[in-house]
């Protein structure tokens, strides 16, 4: 699987609104301002095949919702820190090929990982018309993990006998925290006398988390746990919200 060429063009265009920042910055007539914000998401996990590792993974996306807290601070007109907290559903639908018993499987795997995240961003207001505002963002995010659920299902079939496969637990494995780079867009609009704001975001993951494929083999009345070795895939989201401003 290949990294999402969508950052890129976030990036540039991102660069290109802060060009304007230098040419007429002056202190800031904007005031600081709380977001509230709400809307759905779809993340996936990525990953680069390493060398002596026998997988084949095909990732599918989670759907979910995200639900946060911006704080806006101004540094100039067209520039400015924005300061986040939010609840976010991250995780994956994976079709894993592998070896098992040197038999070709594909096991069926479901990763769920919910996060507390801390985003810190640069916005960069591109175009500013009273009250309506488009803008572009990019920074960091330090994410916490407070839930994580692995299901597992596959079959081993030799040609003569199939043989069941069975996983579902929690992943304390894989690492309680990641880091990831955000890019996004945004813009700030007045309705029906409200401040609201419509905001695309992109999140893809520094740090490789080493997600499980254990399984478990009935063996008459007991369990034969097939441990094999974890998979490394990385964090990806993306999302979009509306938000009320104050």
């Amino acid at each position: 699987m290949k990294r999402p060429r969508v950052a890129r063009v976030l990036l540039v265009g991102i660069l290109l609104g802060s060009i304007s920042v230098g040419s007429g910055a002056r202190a800031s007539s904007v005031s600081p301002s709380l977001t509230l914000r709400l809307g759905p998401s779809v993340s996936q996990h990525y990953g680069n095949r390493e060398r002596g590792l026998e997988y084949d993974v095909q990732s599918r996306w989670r759907t979910s919702i995200t639900a946060g807290v911006s704080l806006y601070l101004p540094v100039v007109d067209r520039f400015g820190l924005q300061q986040e907290i939010c609840y976010v559903r991250k995780g994956s639908r994976e079709a894993i090929g592998t070896k098992i018993l040197e038999i070709p499987t594909v096991l069926d795997v479901t990763y769920d990982l919910d996060y507390i995240e801390i985003p810190t961003l640069l916005r960069f207001n591109w175009i500013t018309a009273g009250r309506s505002t488009l803008y572009g963002l990019t920074g960091f995010a330090l994410s916490l993990k407070v839930h994580d659920r692995y299901v597992l299902r596959g079959d081993v079939d030799d040609g003569t006998q199939v043989v069941p496969l069975r996983a579902d637990a929690a992943m304390p494995e894989v690492d309680l925290f990641d880091f990831g780079f955000v890019y996004g867009m945004g813009a700030g609009m007045k309705v029906a006398g409200r401040d609201l704001t419509l905001e695309y975001r992109f999140t893809v993951g520094w740090n490789s988390l080493k997600m499980p494929t254990y399984a478990y083999v009935p063996f008459g009345d007991e369990e034969i746990l097939v441990d094999n070795p974890p998979v490394p895939l990385r964090n990806q989201s993306h999302w979009v919200t509306l938000g009320i401003r104050f």
